[in-house]
């Protein structure tokens, strides 16, 4: 076998695992870290770290749906997990989230945030009920960042219910002097501009579509590197532009053209990535016309 350095540590484990175990691995979602995703996840590291404030700093993370944002809070939420605080003797939560439905109310967002505490929610109790169990809970939990994935979800309600929703944002940021972080695609800029004050609190921050420049070849070399291949992949500057086509410069498209042409590497028994596979590379369902 081939010097293990072309993977990265944790990797070398699985060079010697039966094909079987390699696939699995290969095919196990896992954190890769390359530059943008550090850069996100330690602005979001900040947050956690900033006192107390009537007006926190927040962020607005907006992206094409697979360009990563759902993956960056949850290794956002692993690096500051919930521990037990021996000074107040309970569990504090410095990280919570919670994905908005598809048409979030005042109602639902509470009763998420109480399930998130890992608390059961009386389907009798009142709206004001719940704001105050939930704000308490929350305050108990030291809870320094709120996370709402899926913002643009917002625009499936009327404006009056958006308005509201947004309000409910603020009042959660002001009760818990806590920072919030919004994520969604291009539209929950539209969303979140329903509050002005809202939107001037939250730092923008764009997950633009891959292009074929180092970035995108400092990424590539992250994937290849946690891939468990026998022998190392070696991509020209042709080959990574291909890839960024035919992935449509999404980040799950290229995990997952990689993944799969890893995958035929341990079955075919090439134990590596070329750019002539990824020239030769066909998705395995085809996209085909509606017919009616």
């Amino acid at each position: 076998m081939t010097d293990p350095l072309h993977v990265a540590p944790g990797i070398v484990g699985f060079l010697d695992a039966p094909n079987h175990v390699r696939i699995r691995a290969i095919r196990t979602e896992r954190w890769i870290g390359f530059g943008r995703a550090r850069r996100v996840v330690e602005h979001l590291g900040a947050l956690c770290e900033y006192p107390p404030s009537t007006r926190p700093p927040g962020l607005a993370i907006y992206g094409h749906s697979g360009m990563g944002k759902t993956m960056l809070v949850e290794k956002f939420r692993r690096d500051h997990p919930p521990a037990f605080n021996s000074a107040v003797g309970f569990e504090t939560s410095p990280v919570l989230a919670i994905s908005l439905t598809s048409r979030p109310t005042e109602r639902r967002v509470y009763a998420q945030l109480l399930m998130a505490l890992g608390v059961s929610v009386n389907e009798r109790a009142t709206l004001l009920e719940l704001e105050i169990k939930a704000i308490r809970l929350l305050k108990d939990s030291m809870v320094r960042v709120l996370v709402f994935d899926e913002v643009h979800n917002l625009l499936a309600g009327s404006p009056r219910e958006q308005r509201v929703i947004l309000q409910l944002f603020r009042h959660l940021s002001n009760e818990l002097k806590a920072s919030l972080v919004c994520l969604g695609v291009a539209d929950a800029r539209d969303a979140i501009a329903g509050d002005v004050q809202l939107a001037r609190r939250l730092d923008q921050l764009v997950l633009p579509r891959w292009k074929g420049d180092e970035e995108f070849q400092e990424m590539v070399t992250a994937i290849l590197r946690s891939l468990p291949l026998k022998r190392p992949s070696v991509l020209s500057a042709q080959g990574l532009r291909h890839l960024v086509r035919i992935a449509d410069g999404i980040t799950a498209r290229v995990f997952g053209v990689l993944n799969e042409l890893a995958i035929d590497a341990v079955a075919t028994g090439a134990e590596c990535i070329s750019d002539t596979v990824i020239e030769t590379w066909k998705p395995a369902i085809e996209k085909e016309a509606a017919f009616a």
